[in-house]
């Protein structure tokens, strides 16, 4: 059985894979947002998401590691390594103490960091070529622009994280976010693209009914992002 999906986040990720497993489904391999699952005992398997010290792939010590603590490597796609231990071996709890899952957390948010950077100077390269001329750049500025939106969700989402375990800890937060996008305004620019790439291949109505959609959704996510933030910051 294979199913589509797309995490950005990892605890909610987990939490549908152990889903999966308690009914009788283990995952056992993942490209490029599907994922293959195969029946098992309800309940066999207890999985769990890592960042890992490679890019799609784990050195040889941290593989050594996992095996002896009897942990299963399902697969590693770029620094995210899917992990899975029989349920009857106990919880399976890879960072149990705050500080351990502060430093998890903060590894995460530099990488969501480092991908929205490089997110973007694609977009800049995009809207530049599209400025000089090359229409076929604008499709691309608009896909790559929700992605960085989201990325931005997720940045704000895993500092929100690292404040609340700051503050189990009896520490001083970092800070929570306020910059957080509703995710209707990427869905509208995944609208316009797909718009826009199609071109002539689609029915004129078809064509203004996306781009009444995509307009409609930009406008009504973006007014809720700013209420979203007012809110906040009052």
């Amino acid at each position: 059985m294979t199913k589509f999906k797309l995490y950005y986040d990892k605890d909610k990720e987990i939490e549908w894979l152990n889903e999966m497993a308690a009914e009788g489904y283990a995952m056992t391999s993942f490209f490029a947002g599907f994922y293959t699952f195969e029946p098992c005992e309800k309940g066999e398997w207890q999985y769990q998401v890592d960042i890992g010290n490679g890019f799609f792939s784990v050195n040889k010590d941290y593989a050594a590691f996992m095996e002896e603590m009897g942990i299963e490597i399902v697969t590693s796609w770029g620094p995210w390594v899917i992990l899975r231990r029989k349920a009857q071996e106990g919880e399976f709890a890879l960072y149990s103490d705050v500080d351990s899952r502060i430093a998890q957390y903060k590894k995460i948010l530099l990488m969501f960091k480092i991908v929205t950077a490089i997110e973007l100077l694609g977009l800049i390269y995009e809207i530049y070529a599209g400025v000089k001329g090359t229409n076929a750049a604008w499709p691309f500025v608009l896909i790559i622009g929700a992605f960085v939106c989201v990325f931005f969700n997720m940045i704000a989402r895993t500092k929100d994280t690292i404040a609340m375990l700051q503050e189990q800890k009896g520490e001083t937060p970092d800070g929570v976010s306020n910059k957080k996008i509703s995710m209707i305004l990427p869905t509208g620019l995944l609208f316009n693209s797909v718009n826009l790439l199609a071109g002539d291949r689609l029915p004129v109505p078809i064509r203004y009914l996306l781009l009444g959609c995509a307009v409609g959704m930009i406008i009504y996510g973006s007014v809720l992002t700013l209420r979203q933030q007012n809110k906040m910051q009052g």
